[in-house]
């Protein structure tokens, strides 16, 4: 089949998933998932609280362990794969929030917390036999600083390998006021999602169903880290190439979508859009589970249909997921093209997408100018003129990553974004060399708004004497 029929296909799917989305088939497959997804984290929570009465080969545990096989039986046989996430005192069953009181239930994420497990995903019914391996290790003692970890080590070792434990993630649900924001590290943010990006990477190698709750779960985070212009400079020194690629789109798509004003709910659906808009290529063109030939990663051309059709294998319809597909069947679409307009998140991913790519050292070597300069002169044809446009005033006159002289010799590197009006061309900086051409004793950052004039923009950083 031709990449040509293959986009029309993914097209011809997407189309029908937007119509039972309208019809309000959600609406009856959320109620569906939900009263399933309760019994089944009741049993779970049952089992876990009664290994404290009784030893785990009681016969007690018997039917329960049955059950709790045949209602993920009956999950999987809808959804596909199932996706157990608590946060805080809250759980979801494959993005469908539960409604349980603490001792139904609710309280099953205080279980898990103490492994340093925040969300589970079976990938097949399990038997009696592995329910007994579940609720034994987790009932256990956590062990090591990395509980989890651990904890998977176990589950290898004794054969069980049809799940996948995710780490803990505090995220804030729209509308929840009483959730207070916490300003996170950065750094441990970026490692916390690249490291998430390669278990979806290898899940969806694997042909496993896409999981995008990890995905929106670290996506808060950044947005509440208010990291400002450092998380937009890509450090191309980094050992996972497609993971820092990832994170730094996802952050410009994130910075495009504040700026157009879009609703929390969409910057949220548009940064696990960019999450998941380069996962084609983990399709394995030619894979033959029975020979055992992996196959290997689509070509450039065909990695955007193979990324809508991996993500249109998770089961149910619902405009966030019509939205991702869209978005990744799409983000090297011109803005002008043939096959009519990208969606908007397809749009916003383009502009993000190539920016990052011109800008990166190891691809196109431009400054955040000469590739702005670039982009401006496609605007209207390859780029939405309007989101391009609001692109560069977010960014600024002086986008984070430009080298800046100043008066004095002194030389800085832009590190904020835009503030207001006045302060488009006086971005915060950070001082990198004296006028000598040492490095500053400490480090320093500059306000232009309130000190120091530029004089010109270098193209390097000069070197050092």
């Amino acid at each position: 089949m031709s990449d040509e029929q293959n986009i029309e296909q993914s097209q011809e799917q997407l189309g029908k998933a937007l119509e039972q989305a309208q019809m309000g088939e959600d609406r009856d497959l959320a109620n569906w998932v939900r009263d399933r997804g309760e019994r089944f984290v009741r049993i779970l929570f049952g089992l876990l609280r009664m290994t404290n009465i009784h030893a785990l080969d009681n016969n007690a545990f018997t039917k329960p362990m049955r059950d709790i096989g045949q209602v993920v039986e009956e999950l999987m046989d809808t959804l596909g794969a199932v996706h157990l996430v608590t946060v805080e005192d809250q759980v979801f069953v494959n993005d469908i929030r539960l409604r349980m009181g603490r001792d139904e239930g609710g309280d099953l994420g205080t279980e898990l917390r103490r492994h340093g497990v925040g969300g589970i995903s079976f990938h097949s019914a399990p038997t009696e036999t592995q329910m007994r391996i579940f609720v034994e290790l987790f009932s256990g003692v956590p062990e090591g600083a990395s509980p989890r970890l651990r904890m998977m080590e176990k589950f290898s070792a004794r054969g069980y390998d049809a799940l996948d434990l995710f780490g803990v993630y505090r995220f804030r649900i729209s509308g929840d006021a009483d959730v207070r924001l916490v300003k996170r590290d950065v750094a441990k943010i970026s490692a916390r999602a690249s490291e998430l990006v390669d278990e979806s990477w290898d899940n969806l190698a694997a042909a496993r169903l896409p999981n995008p709750l990890p995905m929106r779960r670290i996506v808060t985070e950044i947005l509440e880290s208010d990291s400002g212009g450092d998380g937009l400079i890509l450090d191309d020194s980094s050992s996972d190439k497609f993971s820092a690629h990832t994170m730094q789109v996802c952050r410009l798509s994130l910075l495009l979508a504040r700026a157009a004003k879009l609703s929390d709910e969409a910057i949220q659906d548009v940064g696990v859009a960019a999450m998941f808009h380069d996962m084609g290529y983990a399709a394995r063109e030619g894979a033959d589970p029975k020979s055992g030939d992996p196959g290997y990663a689509p070509p450039f051309e065909r990695h955007a249909a193979a990324g809508a059709r991996l993500l249109l294998r998770q089961r149910g319809f619902h405009q966030a997921k019509i939205a991702r597909a869209l978005s990744t069947l799409e983000h090297h679409r011109d803005y002008v093209d043939s096959r009519g307009t990208p969606s908007l998140f397809g749009r916003i991913i383009r502009i993000a997408e190539d920016y990052a790519n011109l800008t990166r050292r190891s691809c196109g070597g431009f400054t955040p100018l000469e590739a702005l300069q670039r982009m401006l002169s496609l605007k209207g044809t390859a780029y939405d003129p309007v989101l391009l446009q609001v692109f560069v005033n977010a960014l600024g006159a002086y986008p984070p990553g430009t080298f800046l002289e100043l008066k004095g010799g002194y030389v800085v590197i832009s590190r904020g974004l835009a503030r207001s009006e006045s302060t488009f061309d006086k971005p915060i900086a950070r001082l990198i060399r004296m006028p000598d051409g040492t490095e500053p004793a400490r480090r320093m950052s500059i306000d232009l708004s309130k000190k120091g004039q530029v004089v010109r923009v270098l193209r390097d950083l000069p070197p050092a004497p």
